[in-house]
């Protein structure tokens, strides 16, 4: 699934392929798929894109907005979509979601794999959508304050319920990151993911913060994870500590098995000695 890495690589990829192409051809998938989150008919996808010319790509959490004409913006990402770019036909997939071709012989494809987003909003659409509409601050930013994270806490009262693991990827949430690099985080962080994020003292939220900064940091330098892939189908240089390939095996600190456990509609990976619940 895309998140914050994934996403700023390959908006940056797609603003330096794709900044002054025309749009020659577009087809809003030859593949039905129930969870493609498109917003306009197949025929209001040609005339919105064909003709255009595709400006600056740029991300916003977990999400990749390229303008296109005078004020539309074709949104991708979300969720899991392999976004590709293609110097002719011959690699283009049989299955894909969306498919744009430029006046150079070049192509776009997104093929979604779960779930993942193609839709096409103008300005007003764009400023007002719950999700990218709102600013938020990126965790990577130099505005992403300890000070500003600790803001984050002041909405919990003392019967809250909210499990750490909401708190960073739902309600308040941090920008970008999901359940993929959750585990990292809240295993440096020495976090359970179910402790209640109103139970955090002030040092383990320092320590959260500088968990949330390091990881996404390293993701970013290294292109994503290893598990993910950029725009041109190559996968990131980033390992996780802890994802489905950990489980049973030691914990890289303490050499206790690694668990898993189904919790709030996802699989967490923790070790249960460096992250007791407490």
């Amino acid at each position: 699934m895309i998140e914050l890495p994934e996403a700023l690589t390959i908006a940056k990829q797609m603003d330096k392929e794709l900044k002054g192409s025309v749009v020659k051809s577009c087809m809003r998938g030859n593949t039905p798929h129930k969870f493609a989150f498109y917003n306009h008919t197949p025929s209001e996808y040609e005339q919105m894109l064909v003709g255009k010319t595709i400006g600056g790509s740029k991300s916003h959490g977990s999400f990749i907005l390229s303008s296109v004409g005078m004020n539309h913006f074709l949104v991708l990402g979300e969720g899991g979509e392999r976004i590709t770019f293609h110097e002719s036909e011959k690699t283009i997939p049989k299955k894909h979601q969306l498919l744009l071709g430029f006046e150079d012989g070049k192509y776009l494809s997104v093929t979604v794999q779960g779930w993942g987003m193609a839709s096409i909003f103008d300005e007003v659409e764009l400023k007002k959508h719950k999700y990218f509409g709102k600013k938020g601050i990126s965790p990577i930013s130099a505005d992403f304050t300890l000070k500003q994270f600790l803001a984050l806490f002041d909405g919990l009262k003392a019967d809250d319920s909210r499990s750490v693991k909401y708190f960073i990827i739902s309600d308040p949430g941090i920008l970008g990151v999901a359940n993929g690099f959750l585990q990292d985080i809240l295993f440096l962080a020495k976090l359970h993911p179910q402790t209640k994020a109103v139970k955090l003292v002030a040092s383990e939220k320092e320590t959260l913060y500088k968990a949330v900064r390091d990881t996404l940091t390293k993701a970013v330098t290294q292109g994503g994870r290893d598990t993910e892939y950029d725009l041109y189908d190559n996968p990131g240089g980033y390992k996780k500590i802890l994802d489905s390939r950990s489980v049973g095996k030691p914990c890289p600190v303490c050499e206790t098995a690694i668990e898993k456990k189904a919790f709030l509609g996802g699989t967490c990976y923790f070790c249960p000695f460096c992250q007791p619940l407490s």
